[in-house]
């Protein structure tokens, strides 16, 4: 088959790959959000909670504070361990701490000074004494020239919302995975439908359409709890399918009418050409002595009878390759095929400079399977075609490699090269690539048109790279 430019950019496909597909981005977007509404509900949740413990807190503070200012002391029932107790007149600051046993212990210097400096408008703040005490809540009363400053200690609120928030941390997570699970669960089952779309379309891109009967995948159809836009979606895909195989098959069915008459008629026209050509050879050695009009005209038709004969032949075995009939399969000697081709070539092109390099194989012939006749055409019409579309002087090097599982023929020259417009169209039928030549070069434009059916029936490879002053015609044959 004709591989003069790669289909599939691999450096495409492989960024391809490594892109998120819609079901991830999906669900990574409802995963990120349900975090993210989590952890706003869960901080508001907290902070509300915080709030509503010190407000409960402070009430406590206020209810010691009018106790001390009455009693004077912290002594009784009712008190809970750690409490502070300061008491500011102008001899100064005197303080104690509620112990663990109940009993009271006198605040240093130090603490004092960090509970008593720093105040604002507020009667209440948080404030660390320091000494291993923690974070304190303080409550300052004043009357006429003294204050009382009684604390409670936050280490219960602390405890609470770090315990709670560990929780709800727990729970979210937990949460999380469950929903995110779900959410890949319920994503995958919805989009289903769109990745067989995915897969029939990838089938159809690798499906080879430039000729012979297509057949294209429909897409899976949808279950009835689909989603209305994609059961839309892939009845409106299976529709253009059902539409471009139709049209497939209206040209393959022409292609079909043209073949079978290109076969017929060409099979129709081997005899009146073969009559054309012997009564205008018949008549040339009868040695009648004609004008020189009648002569010259004689000629002529007897060289267009071998042209026609010949394009006649061409067509035919085009037309038997495209039918799908077999080849003759034998082992085949490609060092002495392309070795006689080449000598062929250099008596019938004496100007150009030829060159044939044998595949390095000790000695050892390079041998295929394939039909001999149809090779040995396809090496004589890249030589002719490398010879009459060059210059004299062209150097035109054949060279023959060989691995374990192809052989290799490369036909390269030096001459000007083949125009970029037209390596894409160069294999087809009639194609021509010098649109001066005429009809005295003897071209039927189905020379390189043949070497492409030939070495596709082999299960072959066909290559052209072009460029003025190199031009290389690759031809892979596989062993086996």
């Amino acid at each position: 088959m004709t591989n003069s430019q790669p289909i599939t950019n691999a450096a495409e496909a492989q960024t391809r790959k490594h892109r998120w597909s819609l079901r991830t981005r999906i669900v990574a977007i409802l995963a990120f959000t349900v975090i993210l509404l989590s952890g706003t509900i869960a901080a508001i949740g907290l902070t509300s909670l915080r709030a509503s413990l010190v407000q409960q807190l402070d009430g406590g503070l206020r209810a010691l504070s009018a106790r001390v200012m009455v009693t004077g002391s912290m002594d009784g029932p009712g008190v809970s361990t750690g409490a502070i107790q300061v008491h500011i007149d102008a001899t100064g600051a005197k303080g104690v701490l509620l112990d663990e046993d109940f009993t009271t212990k006198q605040l240093s210097s130090d603490q004092l000074t960090a509970i008593t400096t720093g105040w604002s408008d507020s009667p209440t703040r948080d404030i660390v004494p320091g000494g291993g005490l923690g974070n304190y809540r303080f409550h300052l009363e004043q009357r006429g020239g003294t204050a009382m400053i009684v604390g409670l200690p936050l280490a219960s609120v602390e405890q609470t919302i770090s315990s709670l928030g560990l929780t709800m941390a727990l729970v979210a997570i937990a949460g999380c995975l469950v929903f995110g699970m779900l959410a890949a669960w319920f994503v995958r089952h919805q989009l289903l439908p769109l990745e067989k779309v995915a897969d029939a379309a990838e089938g159809i891109a690798e499906t080879p359409l430039e000729r012979g009967e297509v057949q294209l995948q429909r897409a899976e159809e949808p279950g009835p709890n689909a989603a209305g836009e994609v059961t839309r979606l892939v009845s409106g895909f299976n529709s253009m399918i059902d539409q471009v195989t139709d049209a497939f098959h209206a040209r393959h069915d022409s292609e079909e009418k043209v073949r079978r008459f290109v076969s017929d008629a060409s099979h129709e026209l081997r005899t009146p050409l073969a009559s054309i050509r012997g009564y205008s050879e018949l008549t040339r050695r009868m040695g009648i002595e004609l004008p020189k009009d009648a002569e010259y005209a004689l000629g002529r038709i007897e060289s267009e009878s071998v042209r026609m004969t010949d394009l006649v032949e061409d067509l035919l075995l085009l037309a038997r390759i495209d039918e799908g009939q077999e080849l003759t399969s034998q082992p085949v000697d490609l060092t002495t095929l392309v070795s006689d081709a080449v000598n062929d070539a250099a008596v019938a092109g004496p100007h150009h400079q030829w060159l044939f390099e044998p595949a390095e194989h000790d000695g050892e012939p390079v041998t295929v399977a394939g039909d001999p006749a149809r090779l040995q055409q396809v090496l004589v019409n890249l030589l002719a075609n490398a010879r009459i579309h060059t210059p004299e002087g062209t150097k035109v090097s054949v060279s023959l490699e060989e691995d374990e599982n192809w052989a290799t023929i490369h036909v390269h020259d030096n001459g000007p090269g083949i125009p970029a417009e037209q390596l894409p169209k160069l294999f087809e039928r009639f194609a021509r690539g010098d649109t001066s030549r005429t009809r005295a070069t003897g071209s039927t434009g189905l020379g390189l048109a043949i070497i492409d059916a030939i070495v596709g029936a082999h299960r072959g490879e066909l290559r052209v790279t072009s460029e003025p002053g190199d031009t290389s015609f690759t031809v892979r044959i596989p062993k086996s």
